[in-house]
């Protein structure tokens, strides 16, 4: 075989290592059906939001990253969560099974951008106050997007992320704690891992 033969054998090798490579570390494809339980918890969690007013929720969960936690965080003392990796890399779709029936729309990751930008061009022209109501709070806080879940060994608590995707100017979001009371997932008996406000990458 010529150089130029063994050169392009290489660089096939090469860029199906680096393929393989990409789709090990790449989330999963989303089309896994949701447990009960992570589909109660999903929807526990948007009922204790509905107060806020939002009406867009993403189809789609994203990796749910707890680096930024420390292993010894106030937040999770008292259990101890199942292996992690499969949250930090999976993704599932949402159906309208979490929506409970909420006047709520499940909006893919066209709709999004599309939304966004609509709200950034309104600030643009009419400024911040364009987004709040008389009384000085928020109409609406945004796109709700949620991460995926990391149980207990119990399966007593459950830790994710949520955020409020607004545009440029007001991305908000948690890592919480829920703890099953009863029959229900509830994140009033746990203080929050973290907040953020404004990142950049608001689902990192």
């Amino acid at each position: 075989m010529n150089r130029v033969g063994m050169f392009l054998l290489l660089g096939i090798g090469l860029g199906n290592m680096a393929w393989c490579g990409s789709r090990a570390a790449a989330p999963q494809n989303g089309n896994a059906s949701l447990t009960q339980e992570q589909a109660q918890v999903y929807g526990d969690l948007m009922e204790s939001f509905t107060k806020t007013n939002f009406k867009y929720v993403a189809n789609r969960t994203f990796p749910l990253d707890l680096s930024g936690v420390g292993k010894d965080a106030a937040c999770l003392q008292g259990f101890q969560l199942r292996e992690t990796k499969e949250s930090s890399k999976a993704v599932h779709s949402l159906g309208p099974e979490v929506l409970r029936g909420h006047l709520v729309r499940l909006i893919d990751e066209q709709e999004e951008s599309e939304i966004l930008k609509q709200r950034d061009a309104e600030v643009a022209a009419h400024g911040v106050n364009s987004m709040m109501d008389a009384s000085g709070m928020i109409k609406d806080p945004g796109v709700l997007a949620l991460s995926e879940i990391a149980f207990d060994k119990g399966y007593r608590f459950a830790v994710l992320k949520y955020v409020f995707l607004c545009g440029s100017h007001c991305n908000s979001g948690a890592t919480l704690v829920l703890e099953k009371v009863g029959s229900r997932w509830t994140g009033t008996t746990r203080r929050p891992c973290s907040f953020a406000v404004n990142r950049a990458s608001p689902r990192e």
